[in-house]
Parts: structure tokens; C-alpha cells; sequence
């Protein structure tokens, strides 16, 4: 016998816990989630401190309104970065899934979906149960049926959090066509840098494709084993990908990173300097001669995984979901929230912007059409 809701929600992040908490108690809503705790992304972000929206997003205002209505207090910090005003991810966690259960929420953990159906303008939800060993001889099969369902399973980055791509598997078996998804805001390999592990140096760092320059950012750069990382670096890796018809690895051989690692002095300032020690740690003035520390080009042989992304390129394209309630042009009853869509900003609280922007629409639009029927 399946279990009977008026909405269901996939996935217990952010987008999740934001919609549970805001659609209206009067409809019977579940969320499903694959983890044994609600959150788990959601606790590793800004460094533990969760980095909730950025001054710059134009939906920020509505985002902090939602918080401090349902008792969290925020902060304004460098960047227009806004945090708990406790610093503590875990707190949000916390008070978001404690007034999702005030709410009334069912919230089935260890329970992943399989499967969805619509049928005679419902959904079937087939899914499976484990206990709390986790061990696959202990799932069950489990089934709920429901009038709307919210995927919010976010994307592929993070695996070791549960996000494994399960919602575009899910949204593709509705109608849904599906933009190539790759790993961003993570860091990109160059080679052997082994000598230079753990060297920190303010500087700009420019993309450039066969030769042109991309984009450019300023901040730390941080040099790995084998290559850079640093905000000022993930904020430029959306734009390393392939081009139609090509392979990851054809189209990186036209890319390189060149950086500045001197931004602040001038050419004329340089003049007639010896070597660049002095200006950059001993380590990084051996690899950098002095003509070229304003100019040091470096290849780019790849970039972090899965496991290092902070966010997933592709996804759900923005054109299958209303821009204003977020439901699904492709299946009716079906609204889409958070990574799962084809919708990404740079690192500064503005992809969490998307996923509780896009929750609270649609969690708005759920309401109005269940009061409308």
C-alpha cells in the first residue's frame, strides 16, 4: 500500500528543508532523503559557516526575510557575504528541520528514490527503505503516492554528501532534456607543482582559450601538488568546458591560466630587478623568474572532480521550469528546485541563493494552486 501525500518533496538539502518549511500546514507533505541525517551538504558549506546569500543577489532580501521568520538571526561580512549570526552551518541545519517537523512533516531517512510515475495525474513514488545499518540486505521497498512532487536532490557535486545525480535521472524520466553536467568551483590542475604545496600569494589569476582572454579574478591563490586553487580560481572553472562535439580532454589543451602575482606593482617598478624573491617566497621566485611575474602562464591539464566541486555546471535547462513558480513545463505537478537546474553563480552564498530562491517559489506556487483547487 503506498503512502498518500498532497505533496512530496526528493531530497532533504537546503532547497528541501526551505520548501518543507514553507509550504502550507494544511497539505500533508513528506520529504524523502537518501542520508541518514537532513543537511548534509548543506553542513559542509562556507568552510562550517554556511555562507546563506550574497548583498548582491537580487533575491537576498526575500532569502533573509525567510530566515529571520523563522528565528534565524543573520550577519552582513567582507563581500557581502551573509552568515548565521552564530557562524554555525549546523545551526541551520537544526532550525530548519525543526520547524519543517513543527510543520507536520514527514521526513523518511535512508530512503532512496527509484522511480517516479505519474499516473492519472498523480504521481507513484517507488523507493527503498534502509534501516539504520545502511546494509543493502536491509532495504525495503516503499511507495508513496502524491498530487505534487518538489525534486530538490541537487546535483552531482559533493558525492560523499549523497548528491549523485539522482534528480536528473529522475527529471529526464518525466520529459525533462538534461544540459551536460561538469564539476565547478574546484580547483584546476597544471602539473607538477609538488614544490610549490602550500604556498599562498595574493594575485590575478586570467583564463584565457586559445589565447583569448575569458575572465579574470583577483584574489589568494593557493598552490597544490599539482596545480591552483582559491576562490579567485573556482570562480573561472564554469568556463572550462567543452564545446559542442568536443571531449574535456580536446578542449583543455586550448586553455591556460596566467597569472599576475605582483597586481599591485608596476612595470617600471620591476625594472631592473634581479629576481623576483623579494616579492614572492623563495619557493614560488625559483619557478618565477622576475619578467614573468606578472605574466605566468601555466596549462590547464584539468580540473578537481566530483569529490572537490563545490557546485555542478549543466543541469535541468532553465527553459523546462516557469521562471516565477518553478514548475515543470515538461510534466505538470512537477516542480524543480536548487542544483538540480542548469543555474550557477560564483563562490559567495550565490548558489545557495538559488536553491532557497527557487524552493520558496515554488513552495508559493504549491500553496496557490492547492488554495485555487
Amino acid at each position: 500500500m503506498s503512502r498518500r501525500y498532497d505533496v512530496c518533496i526528493i531530497g532533504g538539502g537546503a532547497a528541501g528543508l526551505a520548501a518543507a518549511v514553507s509550504i502550507d500546514r494544511s497539505l500533508k507533505t513528506c520529504i524523502l532523503e537518501k542520508n541518514p541525517i537532513p543537511g548534509r551538504k548543506l553542513l559542509a558549506t562556507g568552510g562550517g559557516r554556511c555562507n546563506l546569500t550574497n548583498a548582491a543577489c537580487a533575491g537576498s532580501r526575500k532569502t533573509l526575510d525567510f530566515f529571520a521568520s523563522i528565528g534565524l538571526e543573520t550577519r552582513l561580512e567582507e563581500e557581502g557575504r551573509y552568515y548565521p549570526y552564530s557562524g554555525r552551518a549546523s545551526d541551520v541545519v537544526k532550525i530548519l528541520a525543526d520547524r519543517a517537523d513543527e510543520a507536520g512533516r514527514d521526513l523518511y531517512l535512508n530512503c532512496e528514490v527509484r522511480s517516479i510515475q505519474k499516473r492519472d495525474g498523480r504521481f507513484l513514488i517507488r523507493a527503498e527503505e534502509k534501516s539504520a545499518r545502511g546494509g543493502a540486505r536491509d532495504a525495503a521497498p516503499v511507495s508513496f503516492d502524491c498530487g505534487r512532487v518538489l525534486l530538490a536532490c541537487g546535483g552531482k557535486a559533493g558525492p560523499q554528501y549523497g548528491t549523485t545525480g539522482d534528480g536528473y535521472r529522475l527529471a529526464t524520466s518525466l520529459g525533462h532534456s538534461l544540459n551536460r553536467v561538469y564539476p565547478i568551483l574546484t580547483a584546476v590542475e597544471c602539473g607538477d607543482m609538488e614544490d610549490l604545496k602550500g604556498i599562498r600569494a595574493r594575485g590575478k589569476v586570467t583564463l584565457k582559450k586559445d589565447g583569448v582572454p575569458l575572465a579574470s579574478e583577483t584574489g589568494e591563490i593557493q598552490f597544490t601538488g599539482d596545480g591552483i586553487s582559491g576562490i579567485c580560481v573556482f570562480n573561472l572553472t564554469p568556463l572550462i568546458r567543452a564545446g559542442e562535439g568536443e571531449t574535456l580532454q580536446e578542449a583543455l589543451g586550448r586553455f591556460e591560466v596566467c597569472l599576475d602575482l605582483a597586481p599591485d606593482l608596476t612595470d617600471e617598478r620591476l625594472e631592473g630587478r634581479e629576481s623576483s624573491f623579494g616579492i614572492l617566497t623563495e619557493a614560488l621566485a625559483e619557478r618565477v623568474p622576475v619578467e614573468e611575474i606578472k605574466d605566468w602562464r601555466l596549462p590547464v591539464r584539468g580540473v578537481k572532480g566530483w569529490r572537490q566541486a563545490q557546485c555542478t555546471g549543466g543541469g535541468i535547462p532553465l527553459s523546462e521550469a516557469d521562471p516565477v513558480t518553478m514548475e515543470s513545463r515538461c510534466c505538470g505537478g512537477l516542480y524543480l528546485a536548487g542544483e538540480i537546474l542548469d543555474r550557477q553563480g560564483p563562490c559567495g552564498g550565490y548558489n545557495l541563493q538559488n536553491a532557497w530562491e527557487t524552493a520558496l517559489a515554488a513552495a508559493e506556487a504549491i500553496n496557490a494552486a492547492a488554495a485555487e483547487k
